[in-house]
């Protein structure tokens, strides 16, 4: 399985006036100057010193204690790196009697954002053609909800998804339109998403337009929290309830998923199958993601040959949308004096393709390529922070 894993716990590690325990984290710790050798390098992460040394905030190796013994009042030596750390079993209380008193152990924890992607999967007749061993249909279905590779199936604990099949029986002269057979959005979503398309089938027309107005209606929900994205695969050319043939609502298409971008809900477009005119496709793909439809600038859109690029299509767009924001439960007021890791790389702060914090100072933002690499498989992401570079 891909995802990400967090080191949920983000140290503060405790500071004193009278200089014990954790003054390496700015320069050579206690344990440097009695038993511990090779500090003082020059380091970007843990993994570059030698054993019993860590890489402090100043880019030294450094060591706070050694076998476990010369921390601070509650705090632990953290072994082997040597670095004194909060003690769980401790109380976080300062020390009063200390010269110019102490700064309390505190740990932070990582909760982070979970998308939202409601899946809008075209369910006209034509989803019945040939493709790719299979049909339209078929191998849509498996990229999403194969049991063992298939995405909804894989990320259904860090993504909340919804479905929305959607067709017409004539238009609105057939009834209601759109239809829409749907599972409400929710995590752990991979069964009922699943059983929902394994007993249904193609039939009828393609109300593409009025298809994602229903369904941003339902995100614009405000009880369906963090960032939200609508996934729409379909096989051809749009019509509309009020005229569902000939095929000519593409205005109205693009109109949508336009007016979807503006409510904050980008749309992300697939066709499954050469059907689809390059020249819509881009027009809708432009509209989803706040482009003019028919400008200089083109957003990326998808053409699934097979199944290979079926599923590399939906793959592609639902991994890319994980967040790489992550909210603490402490303020952080001074970032100058944190470090945060990747895999146990340091990475910078305030940098196109380091890491952030929101001006209220309670989230964490990992941007550019390493935001990229946390969202392409397993990835260990810590953060910690000098005394008082943090509050409750």
């Amino acid at each position: 399985m891909r995802s990400i894993i967090l080191a949920l716990a983000v140290t503060l590690a405790g500071c004193s006036s009278s200089g014990s325990g954790t003054d390496g984290l700015l320069g050579p710790g206690t344990a440097c100057k009695t038993v511990v050798t090779g500090c003082g390098g020059t380091c970007t992460s843990d993994d570059e010193c030698g054993t019993g040394l860590y890489c402090n905030l100043g880019g030294q190796c450094s060591a706070d204690c050694a076998d476990g013994h010369g921390c601070p009042s509650g705090s632990m030596c953290e072994l082997p790196r040597g670095k004194c750390v909060h003690d769980p079993s401790a109380l976080d209380a300062g020390d009063p009697n200390a010269e110019g008193g102490t700064c309390p152990n505190v740990t932070v924890e990582f909760t982070k954002r979970t998308p939202t992607v409601a899946l809008l999967v075209d369910q006209s007749g034509s989803m019945t053609e040939k493709f790719g061993g299979g049909t339209r249909w078929t191998v849509a279905r498996d990229a999403l909800v194969n049991p063992t590779n298939g995405v909804v199936k894989i990320l259904e604990k860090e993504v909340r998804f919804g479905l929305a099949m959607y067709t017409s029986k004539d238009g609105s002269a057939g009834g209601a339109c759109p239809m829409l057979a749907e599972v409400d959005i929710a995590l752990s979503n991979y069964a009922a998403i699943r059983d929902k398309l394994m007993t249904s089938e193609p039939i009828g027309d393609t109300p593409t337009g009025e298809s994602i107005d229903a369904v941003v209606r339902k995100l614009e929900n405000p009880a369906i929290p963090g960032p939200k994205y609508i996934v729409l695969a379909t096989d051809g050319e749009p019509d509309t309830c009020a005229v569902p043939n000939p095929q000519n609502g593409q205005k109205e298409a693009i109109a949508a998923a336009a007016a979807a971008w503006k409510k904050n809900i980008p749309v992300f477009y697939i066709a499954v199958s050469a059907d689809v005119s390059a020249s819509h496709a881009q027009q809708m793909a432009n509209a989803g993601q706040g482009l003019d439809p028919t400008g200089s600038k083109k957003a990326k859109y998808y053409v699934a040959s097979d199944a290979a690029s079926m599923k590399a299509a939906f793959d592609a767009i639902i991994y890319g949308v994980r967040s790489c924001t992550f909210k603490l439960n402490a303020k952080v007021v001074d970032p100058t004096k944190g470090i945060v890791t990747v895999d146990g790389a340091k990475i910078p702060y305030n940098d196109p393709n380091g890491w952030t914090l929101s001006a209220d100072g309670t989230e964490v933002t990992l941007n550019g390529t390493t935001c990229e690499k946390v969202k392409s498989g397993d990835h260990s992401v810590t953060a910690q922070f000098a005394c008082g570079a943090a509050v409750r």
